[in-house]
């Protein structure tokens, strides 16, 4: 294949000497550098700017040389530079750890300028133990800005911020006060759409210089980071390639707690589950105010950002970095067979309080106390750390980037291995590996015990609730089982070549790549609401998983249930909740659920019908569509801990509302109501039955799928003799090989996201 001419947008060179288009990769560049006794010094400033030249291959340009996608630090607080800073400006900084100093991004017109400090100003003065104390014009040199980046340069100025009466011997309150100061700051500049704030960082420990820089571009930019009296304990550096997204200012890393190369996959539906947190939380430490914070996630940030703002809150609110990061990123535990027992429990614990995040991701973080990593459990992104006999640091994507170092000062070194965690803690000088910190963890709580207590596994509830495993799906009879299975869209093709080895052989069926049929948005014949719909991609690096041979790092199972308070400490309500193994459900399954009511923890279920008259026509389903939205959120607001949306009640005058349309109206009513925590949706419906039917059910909120005319289907092949070798074999292991397929299935679908 030939290479085109240069003019080309995509131009590639050919193949030659030693290069090879197909080696062309890209990814963001992390690196950290810290002194383990926490001892501020100008060579730790000195080599995180060297390390992050040495990352400038990680990142990116724009059309400009000049014009980076992104490059930032995260350091201490230098405390003699900011008191000789602020004393020029008229401004006496109080004692170390009694105030805090960020780098503000406001507009760059008169206007704005001045709109935006009084929103500072004013939402200072109304936190409590909050006194703000002045401004400091921040030195730059715009002409090393590209084109690109200079037109949208905003203007940068730090705030100081001193901690006034009990906060000033409380260094925990006083990061939360600051919080919610920037909380609030954000809320009120959102609301001015032309006056855009934004505060890199505000804290008494670490402050953040970013931008739209490139790596060498950094320490140009801000001269700040060039003053001999520029010191640090501790440096994140991080070179951005900003894939399918446009590079700007704000979305530069390090963000306020970490740097991240990776991306996170699970990003909308971690946003949803935190917005429906919000309903539910409370915090001693942010105390009432922690409401004004609303929303918590930023949405106009990256994945990497969102993923900052439930970092913050979840460290600010009690737990220590490492928990929380533990909380989102968990290790790949689920098929683990070595693991310690109370390790387990940890992690299935921290389950039922969190979803992971999950994609490729090395994170790098710090609160200024310590600094950590971790990697994603699948290990999709590298991360290499040496250990010097002077007791430093150093971390990064790559090895040699800081080439000074001579082999006889490593103490040690290695890399992390997927799913693992270090931690170095300043105050003791302690580095800490992963299995340390997770033993450590592990053993703050009883956390096997409450699991034994308070949750409830599917097994146990078909124990206890079901009437035996053979329980028939639905009251259709053979009778009239064949004119309901054309009710709800089934086709021959659909029966003879997907359901029936899925029934017989636990598998979906094998089929060519081809499929020549019309685009239902384009098609003349009716289609099902699932066909509208195809699958997402990974859009960066990731290659496909193997569900087969990389099954270890893949499961299906999770708690469903109300949630309880994410922000507090931990405890055994945060567990009473449904383990279950696989969303889809058996008939016995189903039943158990529907007889719980009162007999698990006073859990109520409401079953509540997704069919409308006919006689209503089409202008019927959006009606009832908002109908059933507004019950359910009355429901769930009454107490309600199981929903089922049901649509079995289907005849000739009752038409049933497509259930993947069902479900994603109720899920987001929910979400927009803060309900979504506070219950289980299950969808007990008669058109899923294939793979990708369950797979778009769970993405569009629902936490189990009882299909229950494929199970009819099954039956109905049955009994037509299509089930051939399969006379003495029981229904109910019929329904679960299909059950198996489905799970197949969907981690096949899953590992597609890489």
């Amino acid at each position: 294949m030939e290479s085109k001419g240069s003019g080309a947008f995509d131009f590639m060179p050919e193949k030659q000497g030693l290069y090879d288009p197909r080696f062309e990769k890209d990814s963001c560049g992390v690196g950290m550098i810290a002194d383990l006794e926490g001892q501020p010094s100008r060579a730790t400033v000195e080599n995180a700017l060297l390390i992050l030249e040495n990352l400038d291959h990680r990142g990116a340009r724009g059309c400009e040389v000049d014009t980076g996608d992104g490059a930032g630090m995260l350091c201490g607080t230098p405390d003699g530079f900011m008191r000789r800073q602020f004393k020029d400006v008229g401004v006496d900084l109080p004692a170390s750890g009694e105030y805090a100093v960020g780098n503000v991004f406001l507009p760059r017109t008169e206007q704005g300028l001045a709109e935006g400090k009084r929103i500072l100003e004013s939402t200072c003065a109304s936190v409590a133990g909050l006194k703000f104390l002045g401004w400091r014009p921040v030195p730059v040199d715009s002409d090393c800005l590209g084109k690109s980046a200079r037109l949208v340069e905003p203007v940068i100025e730090q705030c100081a911020v001193a901690a006034d009466g009990p906060l000033q011997k409380d260094s925990r309150r006083f990061e939360a006060a600051l919080y919610i100061f920037r909380k609030k700051v954000k809320n009120a500049s959102d609301a001015l759409p032309d006056t855009p704030v934004y505060l890199c960082s505000l804290s008494s420990r670490v402050i953040n210089y970013k931008g739209m820089l490139t790596c060498p571009g950094l320490a140009r930019y801000y001269p700040d980071l060039l003053e001999d009296d520029f010191e640090s304990h501790v440096a994140l550096v991080h070179s951005r390639f900003s894939t399918n997204t446009f590079p700007s200012w704000r979305r530069a890393h390090p963000f306020r707690y970490l740097c991240h190369n990776g991306e996170i996959n699970t990003l909308r539906g971690n946003i949803n589950a935190m917005r429906s947190r919000e309903g539910i939380m409370s915090s001693v430490m942010l105390g009432p105010q922690l409401k004004e914070c609303f929303p918590l996630v930023e949405l106009d940030q990256t994945d990497s950002g969102i993923f900052d703002n439930v970092l913050e809150i979840l460290t600010l609110a009690g737990r220590t970095l490492p928990e929380a990061i533990l909380m989102m990123m968990p290790q790949a535990w689920e098929n683990s067979t070595d693991l310690a027992p109370e390790l387990r429990d940890l992690l299935k614990f921290n389950a039922a309080m969190m979803e992971p995040w999950d994609g490729p991701a090395l994170v790098c973080f710090t609160d200024g106390t310590g600094v950590g990593a971790c990697l994603d459990r699948n290990g999709l992104r590298p991360c290499r750390y040496y250990v010097t006999k002077d007791k430093k640091i150093i971390l990064s994507s790559e090895c040699g980037v800081l080439p000074q170092i001579e082999p006889e000062s490593i103490l040690t070194k290695g890399r992390l291995s997927p799913g693992k965690l270090l931690w170095a803690d300043f105050a003791s000088g302690k580095l800490m590996g992963d299995g340390e910190i997770k033993q450590e963890l592990a053993r703050t709580q009883p956390f096997g015990k409450w699991i034994q207590e308070e949750s409830l596994s599917m097994e146990q509830l078909v124990k206890e609730l079901a009437a035996g495993a053979e329980v028939p799906p639905s009251a259709h009879t053979s009778a009239n089982r064949l004119s309901a299975l054309r009710t709800f869209g089934y086709t021959h093709e659909s029966l003879d070549l997907l359901l029936l080895p899925m029934g017989r052989d636990s598998e979906e069926a094998l089929g060519s790549m081809g499929n020549d049929t019309p685009l239902a948005v384009l098609s003349r014949t009716p289609r099902s609401v699932f066909d509208y719909f195809y699958q997402l991609f990974a859009q960066v690096t990731n290659p496909p998983i193997d569900p087969i041979r990389e099954s270890f790092v893949m499961s299906l199972a999770c708690y469903i249930g109300p949630e309880q308070n994410v922000l507090a400490r931990p405890e055994p309500l945060h567990c009473r909740r449904l383990w279950l193994e696989k969303p889809c459900l058996l008939p016995a399954e189903m039943q158990a659920i529907l007889n719980v009511g009162g007999r698990f923890n006073g859990w109520r279920v409401k079953t509540l019908d997704t069919t409308f008259p006919k006689s209503e026509g089409p202008a019927g389903l959006q009606r009832n569509l908002e109908r059933l939205c507004s019950e359910v959120v009355e429901a769930v607001a009454k107490g309600c801990e199981v929903i089922v949306l049901s649509d079995e009640s289907v005849s000739q005058d009752w038409v049933q509302m497509p259930s993947l349309l069902v479900c994603g109206a109720v899920h987001h009513a929910l979400v927009a109501q803060k309900q979504r925590s506070k219950t289980a949706l299950i969808i007990n419906s008669g058109d899923p039955h294939e793979v990708c039917h369950h797979a778009l059910l769970l993405t569009f909120g629902a936490d189990a799928v009882c299909p229950y005319m494929a199970y009819e289907a099954l039956i109905h092949l049955r009994e037509e003799g299509k089930l051939t070798g399969m006379d003495d074999v029981p229904n109910y292991k019929i329904f679960a090989n299909y059950q198996k397929a489905v799970g197949k299935g969907l981690l096949k679908i899953m590992a597609k996201m890489g």
